[in-house]
């Protein structure tokens, strides 16, 4: 199946770099230019998260809809 939307582990790996990213504006000094640097990206660092925690919703909507719509009901005797 080629599909133009990105598989799910994308998303995962993106969520996941985003918070290790807040960690670390979170942890390291104030002074650091890392932290000068996390701070100024830090609202495309959120959005990105929030439109990956997005496209992990939607993929498990979506799944769960096929999931429902395959199911076949056992058979009775």
């Amino acid at each position: 199946m080629n599909n133009k939307c990105p598989h799910w582990k994308f998303h995962t790996q993106v969520l996941s770099r985003s918070l290790k990213d807040l960690e670390t504006a979170c942890t390291v000094s104030v002074e650091s230019d890392e932290f000068k640097f996390l701070r100024s990206e830090s609202r495309d660092i959120v959005e990105e998260a929030r439109d990956a925690l997005q496209a992990l919703e939607e993929v498990l909507r979506r799944y769960e809809q096929d999931m429902s719509e395959n199911h076949v009901p056992p058979t009775r005797h």
